[in-house]
């Protein structure tokens, strides 16, 4: 009998077990399928979100604000163009590059629509943008009309603002969801680690590792936000304030009572030495010259920028002269001391040019827009004094400052009004002294007073009017060349001066093919001279444009060789027909060795390859009889005859063509 009560408590034991294994598989089941669950509804949330950023993108929100920079930006460039009267080339520069990032602003909405961002207001922004993009690309900037381009990037940019700021908001309020989304989630998970106890420690450690990844994304999303608003009011390389705050900053210090100083610093030759030593040289320049700088500012309690390029701004108290001479002059010294490099040591030159709102005139007002001209007047000067140096404003400064200002908004008027005259000097053969053509020069009648080309040609430039002087100078000469020729049955040339900016691009060859077109003249009778001292940024594509104008049967001549940088550079190109040399040699061959010795040596050399000699600047018998023993054959100079305008020129020669041999 025992044996029964013996079997009970085993059988008890087995049911037991049996209950505790199926409790715990319960149990382990019901945990899984907790974790399972939990796990399901963490990856939906996850997948939730990841879908949510995948239509939003804070690259889009922050282009927004960007595009609007850029237009102020834009706008801020025309207006002061505006107030300047033309484009510089600074500024020209300045407008293309704002117009660039305006189109980069234009395609990241492109990416935007493409991506199907539900923003609806993105297509009308892009529309927008495009149609301030279609006012940049109407016309280039030295031609436009200031006036009407300002008045309608001002009427684009208000309907694109409309249209940003109603992007801006939608995008706001997704992102307003988006964040929502996350936190509601979160509090979820959070609900979920509470009910599922220790079991679901694992769902606890997942939420708060979305929770991390969330902070994170936060933290670069500030980040991100914090480096777009610097890169708004500060240069990224040097650390330095930008155009805009630099505009800012003096504007305020203006306003506010006491003297005010503005230095204009521009690293010298810079250009040099990034095609010498690289651009990772010339970034470390930039930035020694920064710290040189921002530690005199800080030193006196100043302001220093970088405005772009190798150009800074350094702003001070006070007017002492003698205070302002010493800490120019240490900057230079500093700077002079030079930059270690790869065992080297780069020399630092810096040009520098400055202006208290004290020592300017009575009838300017102290704008920063004054200010800053009238500094950059100063900097011009010492450029153009040898560099390396630094210049004050005064009054002589002011009244060429003020002569240079009439003379730009007078010459517009010039070109419009026929106040440009052409004056022809005769080149003549040697020995005999015949005419066989002439060089085109012009003259600006500027009220009753006949101002030389070196004292406007420059201005020209920079205003972008040399393009139509030196078109207006072309047509001149040959359309009356071209008319004596056909009238008197000659065949005499005319050498017409260009600028190099015309031989950066291919536009003179469209407007030379005209003025041969409709004067008639023989094109191997015209001569286009460029001078050899000039800056070509592309010299590849200045041959090409050389080679396609003497394509159409023109020559070209090489002016003032023998002065500048490129002479072997120029000979050996093979776009060349023509050399002039330089009169401040001719000056010297009657005293000077060296002197014929380099004009015999160049003599020799043009035979060699083929080209024309013109010896410029000879003002007697005595010279003329050199150059004939040195076997010259072309001169042009005083002796032979000054320029003179162009009717009473050829009315001369056309009472000598009876004892003149036909060129």
């Amino acid at each position: 009998m025992p044996r029964p009560a013996r079997r009970r408590p085993t059988i008890n034991r087995m049911l037991d077990a049996l209950a505790r294994r199926v409790g715990l598989s319960l149990s382990l089941t019901g945990l899984v399928l907790v974790c399972a669950l939990a796990g399901l509804y963490v990856e939906r949330s996850v997948r939730h979100l990841e879908t949510s950023k995948e239509h939003f993108s804070d690259r889009y929100l922050r282009n927004g604000f960007m595009a609007m920079v850029d237009i102020q930006r834009l706008l801020f460039i025309v207006q002061e163009a505006k107030d300047q009267g033309a484009f510089t080339p600074r500024s020209q520069r300045d407008f293309l590059a704002a117009a660039d990032f305006l189109y980069a602003r234009s395609e990241d909405f492109r990416q935007a629509l493409d991506a199907r961002t539900p923003a609806a207001s993105a297509s009308a922004a892009v529309a927008s943008l495009d149609a301030i993009l279609a006012i940049t690309d109407r016309e280039p900037p030295a031609a436009a009309d200031l006036d009407r381009l300002f008045s309608d990037l001002l009427a684009a940019a208000d309907g694109t603002r409309l249209h940003l700021m109603r992007y801006l908001e939608e995008m706001g309020r997704m992102q307003n969801e988006i964040m929502r989304d996350q936190s509601r989630a979160v509090g979820e998970q959070r609900n979920v680690v509470l009910a599922s106890l220790a079991g679901l420690t694992l769902i606890g450690i997942a939420a708060l590792l979305l929770l991390r990844r969330e902070v994170l994304a936060r933290q670069a999303r500030d980040l991100a936000e914090r480096h777009v608003e610097f890169l708004a009011y500060f240069d990224q390389l040097t650390e330095l304030p930008n155009r805009t705050q630099f505009q800012s900053h003096l504007a305020e210090r203006l306003a506010a009572p006491g003297p005010v100083t503005l230095v204009l610093v521009d690293l010298d030759d810079f250009k040099g030495i990034n095609d010498t030593w690289g651009h990772a040289a010339g970034d470390a320049v930039l930035c020694r010259v920064a710290r040189l700088l921002s530690a005199e500012a800080d030193a006196t309690g100043g302001f220093a920028a970088r405005l772009g390029g190798d150009e800074f701004a350094l702003v001070l108290p006070g007017d002492d002269a003698r205070a302002l001479t010493t800490t120019l002059g240490g900057i230079s010294a500093e700077a002079r001391k030079g930059l270690p490099l790869d065992g080297e040591m780069l020399r630092i030159g810096l040009s520098m040019g400055y202006a208290s709102n004290t020592l300017l005139g009575a009838d300017m007002d102290p704008t920063p827009d004054t200010l800053f001209r009238v500094a950059d007047f100063a900097l011009y000067s010492s450029k153009a004094n040898g560099r390396g140096r630094y210049t004050q404003y005064d009054e002589e400064l002011e009244r060429r400052f003020l002569e240079r200002r009439s003379m730009i908004d007078d010459l517009p008027r010039a070109v419009e009004s026929g106040s440009l005259d052409v004056y022809l000097q005769p080149k003549v053969l040697l020995p005999g002294g015949e005419t066989f053509g002439f060089e085109a020069l012009i003259r600006w009648n500027r009220n009753g007073t006949v101002i030389l080309p070196e004292d406007f040609i420059q201005i020209a430039e920079e205003c972008g009017l040399i393009f139509e002087i030196d078109r207006h100078v072309l047509r001149s000469a040959a359309a009356m060349l071209g008319r004596f020729n056909r009238e008197n049955g000659t065949a005499y040339s005319v050498s017409v001066n260009l600028s190099a900016l015309h031989f950066n691009s291919s536009r003179i060859i469209a407007w030379v093919r005209d003025a041969l077109a409709e004067t008639l003249l023989e094109p191997r009778l015209v001569t286009l001279e460029i001078t050899e001292t000039a800056e070509l940024r592309d010299w590849g594509e200045a041959q090409r444009v050389m080679a396609e104008l003497r394509g159409m049967g023109t020559r070209i001549s090489i002016d003032d060789f023998g002065t500048g940088y490129s002479s072997l550079a120029y000979l050996r190109s093979t776009v060349v027909d023509e050399v002039k040399i330089d009169r401040s040699i001719v000056e010297q061959i009657e005293s000077m060795d060296k002197a014929r010795f380099l004009l015999d040596g160049v003599l020799d050399i043009a035979r060699n390859l083929g080209l024309d000699v013109v010896v410029e600047g000879v003002q007697n018998r005595a010279q003329s009889e050199t150059l004939c023993r040195l076997g010259a054959t072309r001169a042009q100079g005083f002796l032979y005859g000054q320029p003179i305008p162009a009717h009473a020129a050829l009315d001369r020669l056309r009472s000598e063509l009876p004892d003149q041999r036909k060129a």
